[in-house]
């Protein structure tokens, strides 16, 4: 999964500037409780599939803190919007309606 945020630009130069610990250490940062927080307590209100969802659930403390922001990004591009007329402009957006001549 690749990075397609705003956050993209921050995540790629703290990805940089981290650089030196990477190597110091040989390890990527872990998962932070925030992110881990934001995972667990987002990851029901998606229509991400129940094997998918536990994939991401119990492998959640092994993750890196960038793998953890890519599944959080996943996350928010598939959570259920509960605001109808934000769930018809995703919808409008993701081409629902298709290209209709009436």
């Amino acid at each position: 999964m690749a990075l397609s945020t705003p956050f993209h630009f921050f995540y790629s130069n703290m990805e940089n500037s981290d650089w030196l610990d990477n190597i110091l250490d040989g390890e990527p940062s872990g998962i932070t409780d925030t992110q881990w927080l934001i995972i667990e307590s987002n990851i029901h209100q998606t229509s991400l599939t129940i094997r998918m969802k536990s994939d991401i659930l119990s492998r959640i403390n092994d993750l890196t803190e960038l793998e953890a922001e890519e599944i959080i990004t996943f996350i928010n591009e598939n959570r259920y919007e509960k605001d109808t007329r934000k769930q018809w402009e995703k919808m409008f957006k993701d081409g629902v309606f298709g290209d209709r001549d009436f």
